[in-house]
């Protein structure tokens, strides 16, 4: 790299005096004549121009041409997106830019970079890419009351959505979404709402492979039409038909054929009784219909003068059956009310600035850094999105984020320095990236700090007192994709407790399944390399190296574990566990 540099100062050796006293001045035998220009503490951080320069590099071309045409495409994408992701990363394609931009600096020169990077939506609305939406029909409503008539839910009733969602979804798995769309008193029905439940309607196909000689209720399409006076009509449904004689409402008028405008070709539900000797269905008994060429719309009830609302909520499946979703990290978590749809004539939404005006509007005292999640029906389905407030204003989080990667110049070339994944000292940084998460407090408030001189700090014993709690120390995800014998290391303090119990109380685990919620996570319990401190001191000590080369080319996430709910295990003492110094890297050469 000092080639065209010493030509340089030839040059100016030989026709310019500045130049002379140059190396008159280098030449006086205490100093290194060599040139050199090593800069050890450089940052830079990319201009949009940078990201549409290393798309057109043609080193960078040649490269992801060995890859394949995704790869080409991927890079690409970096001058529009302006951005890094996972497979077209900076480590691949940021040298070739500091190449091009630094060409003349020397080996030892390290500088680290910040770049933006697509990180896509956070972990907590991942599992809403795959929810599903659902709307209570009558029959839905029918199996909650195991009654007719009442179509909608109440507190009472809020409890029996677990069934029926099992009953929905049998094969859902843990952590499965589903935004449930409901009518909703905060009233109790009367007594005297509602009638006894007939089995559910089945259409005509379903009904005809085991017809009886109880009452149903039938689904199908009105076929040809014997009547318009008596609503004699064939019900039709798939290759199967049926005759129907006559048909009335409830107090038995059977000339309400024409005033209901019901014609050939909408879709109509009836009650009643299939006769096999004459193979039709009498004593018929209208319960709904839809014209053909007008979709059916949920009916609105107000039974007893009822104040009956159109509800969206959200459910997820845990280990305890259907709940309404929680996560700790948001202030607020719901689904995008029915009136924000009818407002803007709308059944689905293209555009998020309609929510951010239902977000201004209804939560007008909103704190800085709060995190709002709405779920709602996009164009292509269910999905969710999450706002920041900035502390004037709902901001989109678009799934972009600022990152920094250090690199340096070894044997004259530029190169990604990709070792480390991840170091903090806890001690006078803070948190960091990290976050925690309590599943279980026992009345308090927290179980995991950040204390500036002792770093991080878990404990279950406050006022004299020991309490079975579960509190978890989050690492950001850590990606090991070009991993090859990442190792980690920390030093922890302990205190307390006791020998048996302590290595049960206390783990380290990783996932590679992080959901934003450690109790929809699949972790696995990392085991320790070294004993445990022995709880006599707060002597730190070296936590032992865990090999984390089974997670090679995965991205991973990373917990520590206070949990003293442990059955069998005896409370009386539990520990105070310190960690500091933590660091995940590539081990030394």
């Amino acid at each position: 790299m000092k080639k065209i540099q010493y030509i340089f100062f030839v040059i100016c050796g030989l026709g310019a005096v500045s130049c002379s006293n140059y190396f008159d001045e280098h030449q006086l035998g205490n100093v290194d004549p060599s040139v050199t220009d090593i800069r050890p503490n450089m940052t830079y951080e990319l201009t949009e121009n940078d990201y549409a320069k290393i798309a057109k590099l043609q080193v960078n071309i040649d490269s992801a041409t060995l890859h394949g045409e995704q790869a080409l495409e991927e890079l690409a994408a970096i001058a529009t997106e302006k951005a890094f992701t996972e497979t077209a990363s900076a480590d691949m394609y940021v040298p070739a830019l500091m190449q091009n931009l630094f060409p003349y600096l020397d080996n030892g020169t390290f500088c680290e970079v910040t770049y933006r990077y697509r990180e896509g939506k956070s972990a907590r609305v991942q599992p809403f890419t795959t929810a599903t939406g659902y709307t209570l029909e009558t029959k839905d409503y029918e199996a909650i009351w195991q009654k007719r008539g009442i179509e909608y839910l109440t507190p009472a009733s809020a409890d029996s959505v677990n069934t029926f969602l099992k009953t929905l979804i049998p094969t859902a798995k843990i952590g499965k979404i589903v935004v449930l769309s409901y009518n909703y008193s905060a009233n109790e029905p009367d007594p005297s709402e509602g009638s006894e439940m007939l089995p559910y309607a089945l259409s005509l196909s379903q009904f005809m492979q085991f017809p009886d000689d109880k009452e149903h209720e039938f689904y199908g399409v009105v076929g040809t039409i014997k009547s318009t006076i008596y609503g004699r009509f064939y019900l039709v449904d798939g290759q199967d038909s049926v005759y129907v004689y006559g048909l009335a409402n409830e107090e038995g008028n059977n000339k309400i054929w024409k005033s209901l405008g019901i014609g050939k070709g909408d879709s109509i539900r009836i009650r009643g009784f299939y006769n096999a000797e004459k193979e039709q269905i009498v004593n018929a008994v209208y319960v709904s219909h839809s014209p053909a060429s007008i979709p059916a719309r949920a009916p609105r009830y107000a039974a007893n003068n009822k104040q009956i609302n159109k509800v969206n909520t959200i459910y997820q499946l845990t280990d305890e059956g259907w709940v309404l979703y929680t996560n700790e990290d948001l202030k607020v978590a719901e689904a995008l009310p029915q009136h924000v749809y009818e407002a803007v004539d709308e059944t689905a939404i293209s555009d998020t600035k309609t929510i951010e005006k239902y977000l201004r509007i209804t939560y007008p005292y909103a704190k800085e850094d709060d995190i709002y999640l709405i779920a709602y029906r996009g164009v292509n389905g269910m999905t969710a999105d999450e706002w920041i407030y900035d502390g004037n204003d709902f901001v989109l989080t678009t799934g972009y984020i600022n990152e920094v990667m250090s690199f340096q110049v070894k044997n004259d070339i530029w190169m990604a320095n990709i070792s480390t994944y991840l170091q903090t000292k806890f001690v006078g940084e803070g948190v960091g990236k990290f976050i925690m998460q309590n599943v279980a407090l026992d009345g308090l408030s927290y179980v995991w700090r950040y204390q500036a001189l002792y770093g991080m700090t878990a404990s279950g014993y406050v006022s004299g007192a020991a309490h079975k709690v579960d509190g978890w120390l989050i690492s950001p995800k850590i990606k090991l994709k070009k991993a090859k014998q990442p190792q980690m290391t920390y030093d922890n303090a302990l205190k307390f407790g006791n020998a048996t119990d302590n290595p049960k109380w206390l783990s380290v685990m990783i996932t590679t399944n992080w959901t934003g919620d450690v109790t929809t996570s699949e972790w696995t319990k990392l085991p320790f390399p070294e004993e445990l401190p022995p709880g006599t001191d707060w002597v730190f000590r070296p936590s032992g190296v865990f090999d984390l080369s089974a997670y090679n080319g995965q991205t991973v996430v990373i917990a520590f574990r206070y949990d003293t709910t442990v059955e069998g295990t005896d409370i009386t003492s539990v520990p105070t566990w310190e960690i500091q110094n933590l660091l995940i890297a590539e081990p030394e050469e």
